[in-house]
């Protein structure tokens, strides 16, 4: 890299940044923002040992991707009180949990209302199919037929009471579809004889006389930090795990349609928003860092051609990278 002109040092040194950013750290987990730092100096030591200038100097640069990233990073920690939204991959582990457990299990009914929050918050629930005719008396049948769902917000706290909003079955992806998530929670209910002026959120219970218990947030939490503590390799006693709460449904659902690319007054009038606050709630920076990545379209194509001193595409390996890779085959530059 040393023959590498200073903008494609600097890009290689973004790229490296955001594989940072995404956890991809000697122990696996995410760091913080004055250890990240700690990592690009490091990095830019093997420049400097070689007296070459530092690529992250914005003055020596076109444009500058670094501090960009950075700031993102500084800015998503100085938040007070943050909640960390649900992960895809704490989603991947809370599907493998719940495949074990029955379906109108605790884990089950959590998972249920957690798929269905990614996307909004409760209300009541109207079934319907392809054709748009509305489904009664909910059955296991009906789980091939129904299409779409609206709920409706008989009462909300920005007072826009009775709000319907429709949702529609993502056939792509059955096994994080928001209808057949809120299909199943309504089939729950019915299965276990739940009155009609009782909640939705129920599981089965054998210690409770009627067979059903409602879920408590403090379950919610306790599952939804379980799959943190598990995807993210944290100890029990690890404060990060304290910003996952129910109010994460909230977050993940807002950043859902913001990573999607959907506008402010797309997601504004989706999850029932009267103002740009939710704007507050987007503020993942490991996502950013890949739509970052995205937008920079960096990829392989993007470095320019490294020929070594005397022209050649291959140089023999340092002696650190001999001990590291525990070969001595000479080694391509790309």
């Amino acid at each position: 890299m040393e023959m590498a002109p200073l903008e494609a040092r600097h890009l290689l040194l973004a790229c490296y940044t955001v594989h940072l950013i995404q956890g991809n750290t000697i122990n696996r987990t995410r760091i913080k923002h004055n250890t990240l730092r700690g990592y690009l100096s490091a990095a830019v030591s093997l420049h400097s040992n070689r007296t070459l200038p530092d690529p992250r100097d914005p003055t020596l640069l076109k444009e500058d991707l670094i501090t960009p990233l950075l700031q993102a990073v500084k800015s998503y920690e100085s938040v007070k009180n943050r909640k960390e939204m649900i992960y895809d991959s704490m989603l991947a582990h809370m599907l493998k949990a719940a495949r074990l457990q029955h379906s109108h299990s605790l884990e089950s009914s959590i998972l249920d209302w957690i798929l269905l929050g990614r996307f909004i918050s409760g209300g009541g629930l109207s079934f319907f199919d392809a054709s748009g005719h509305r489904i009664y008396n909910l059955t296991t049948a009906h789980s091939t037929v129904v299409d779409g769902v609206k709920i409706c917000w008989r009462f909300q706290k920005n007072k826009d009471n009775g709000q319907v909003i429709p949702y529609k079955r993502d056939h792509a992806r059955p096994a994080v579809c928001p209808v057949l998530a809120a299909f199943r929670i309504a089939l729950r209910a019915s299965v276990l004889k739940v009155p009609a002026n009782v909640p939705l959120a129920v599981y089965a219970s054998s210690s409770s006389p009627t067979g059903y218990a409602l879920l408590r947030a403090s379950q919610v939490v306790k599952f939804i930090r379980f799959s943190a503590q598990a995807t993210f390799n944290l100890s029990a006693d690890d404060k990060s795990l304290l910003n996952w709460t129910c109010h994460s449904l909230r977050v993940t659902a807002a950043n859902i349609l913001h990573r999607a690319n959907m506008s402010d007054s797309y997601i504004q009038t989706r999850l029932r928003w009267k103002s740009n606050t939710f704007l507050m709630y987007l503020r993942n920076s490991f996502y950013s860092a890949d739509q970052h990545t995205t937008a920079m379209q960096l990829s392989n194509i993007n470095l320019p051609s490294l020929p070594t001193t005397d022209g050649k595409r291959y140089r023999d390996p340092e002696p650190h990278e001999l001990v590291c890779t525990k070969q001595s085959a000479p080694t391509r530059v790309d």
